[in-house]
């Protein structure tokens, strides 16, 4: 019987493709797919073809009709654990981009955040979760932690050489600078990005990098630019129907563009295709205005249905049922909302626990390698920089979790804290580098004893950090203190120097 259930699905998802679209004959195999699945009354299962199902309705924009199947698969999922689920992290993904899609961007960043946490590491999925969280940020105008997200999908997708990841984070990295209004480095990302993209052949990102690309050029009055850029992304827009959303968007931004520059003949033929598109949306279950609609709609029922309830009541004069009815809806959405916060508190809690175990495993990683490997200067070095790199890290997530609902788990625990204050320069650290140093640079570090005895082991640490190519704000991270004590530090040796002062710092920039 399982083995019917995948076949149904399957068969369901290769007519979509077959025919680049969501036939009745697809339809009748997802269908078929959900009703064996609820038969066998397998929860993990169920969930897996719903979604199947919902991804399909989602790919080619049958919106409304995938909210129904997409709400069946959260309520079951919030009934299993991750682990009985099939392919979790595929499912949370899914979720996630619906919601997204819907405006509750919210929502969506929990779901993917979920996601993320059953996506193994340096994968183009990895990376395009990354990014989707990014853009749900970048939608709730939350623009910094979106470009921390874009960052973080552009290097891991450069790392695993996913060119077409990459080129979507350029893209979007260049929405960040067009908000901050550097057209600039908008337009240099952004062409970046369709260049990867029509060297590749994705059409929906090329033409999605077009069309921001026209806005930045609009904003930056470069009218003809915008309006080239516009009609590349058109005409791609015009190869599906499915694109006629994106169509729609685009000929809104040129009618933009005719209005800037008052071409009323380009302008009047712009707003009757504009006219035609969406008298064509208003047909399809692609518009999300039918979604708010049909929400709408469910609202208007439910409050008819209360009215009648209502009417009923003051028929019969039964007070003391409604008295039991209220006290009933009150406990109930007392309970819900206990239960709910609870919820919700668990998976903030969860969040956290997996965040610490993560950042525990990856410094008892690099210290392990560290171990093995022979214990060399260059060794050394490349381990503090990992160091430095895992605390940076963790400073931006202690104050990402600040500025959250989750701030008050890291102060009752601390253990992030915790584990920033474990990765600074220990006594045995520098003992071993300044060993290592001494073998590699011996002449440098006799001068330094012998000529300059006014330098402390304070002034030690920075000057060899520094001889070995670390800014000062890596140094400043290493030893656990600011970049004005280490500006100081540096200003105190100074004035004990004097005139020697240059003397030190022309052999510490040396090339011996």
């Amino acid at each position: 019987m399982k083995d019917q259930v995948l076949y149904q699905a399957l068969m369901g998802k290769v007519y979509t493709e077959l025919f680049d679209g969501l036939t009745p004959t697809a339809e009748k195999h997802f269908e078929s797919s959900i009703k064996k699945a609820n038969k066998l009354k397998d929860p993990a299962l169920l969930i897996w073809t719903q979604l199947c199902y919902a991804e399909c309705l989602y790919n080619y924009r049958e919106m409304t009709k995938a909210l129904p199947v997409y709400l069946n698969a959260i309520r079951h999922i919030e009934n299993i654990s991750p682990g009985e689920m099939i392919f979790p992290a595929s499912s949370f993904k899914r979720i996630g981009y619906y919601m997204g899609t819907i405006g509750d961007n919210a929502e969506a960043i929990i779901y993917l955040r979920r996601a993320l946490q059953h996506t193994i590491g340096n994968t183009s999925e990895f990376a395009e979760i990354l990014d989707n969280i990014g853009q749900y940020y970048f939608a709730s105008n939350d623009y910094k932690n979106a470009e921390k997200y874009f960052v973080q999908a552009s290097v891991t997708a450069k790392i695993i050489k996913d060119d077409i990841r990459y080129a979507k984070t350029l893209g979007n990295i260049g929405r960040i600078r067009e908000t901050q209004g550097n057209f600039k480095e908008a337009v240099q990302l952004l062409e970046k990005d369709i260049a990867i993209s029509e060297k590749l052949g994705t059409d929906q990102n090329t033409m999605f990098a077009y069309t921001v690309l026209a806005k930045v050029f609009l904003k930056d009055q470069q009218w003809k630019k915008a309006e080239s850029a516009a009609d590349k992304a058109e005409a791609i827009a015009q190869t599906k129907p499915y694109y006629q959303n994106n169509e729609l968007e685009i000929i809104k931004l040129k009618l933009d563009i005719y209005s800037k520059q008052n071409r009323t003949g380009e302008e009047l033929a712009a707003r009757r295709k504009m006219k035609v598109l969406e008298d064509s949306l208003k047909l399809t279950d692609g518009a999300l205005p039918l979604i708010h609609a049909n929400l709408m709609a469910q609202k208007a029922k439910y409050q008819l249905q209360m009215q009648k309830v209502d009417e009923d009541l003051q028929k019969e004069s039964l007070i003391a049922k409604t008295a039991v009815v209220i006290a009933v809806l009150v406990a109930f959405l007392l309970t819900f909302n206990f239960f709910h916060s609870k919820r919700i508190e668990r998976k903030r809690q969860q969040i956290y626990d997996a965040k610490i175990k993560e950042r525990e495993l990856e410094k008892n990683r690099y210290e392990e390698k560290l171990l093995q490997a022979q214990k060399t200067l260059h060794a050394q070095i490349e381990y503090l920089k990992t160091k430095n790199y895992h605390i940076k890290q963790l400073t931006a997530e202690i104050e990402e979790i600040k500025n959250s609902a989750s701030s008050h788990i890291e102060e009752e625990s601390g253990r992030l804290h915790e584990i920033l204050d474990s990765h600074l320069m220990t006594e045995e650290n520098w003992q071993m580098f300044r060993r290592e140093f001494q073998k590699e640079y011996p002449d440098f570090y006799q001068t330094l004893k012998t000529e300059f005895p006014e330098i402390t082991n304070a002034n030690l640490r920075i000057i060899l950090l520094q001889k070995m190519g670390f800014s000062s704000s890596e140094i400043s991270a290493l030893l656990g203190i600011t970049q004005d004590a280490v500006k100081k530090s540096r200003q105190r040796l100074k004035r004990k120097l004097g005139d020697k002062y240059d003397q030190l710092f022309s052999i510490v920039f040396s090339e011996s």
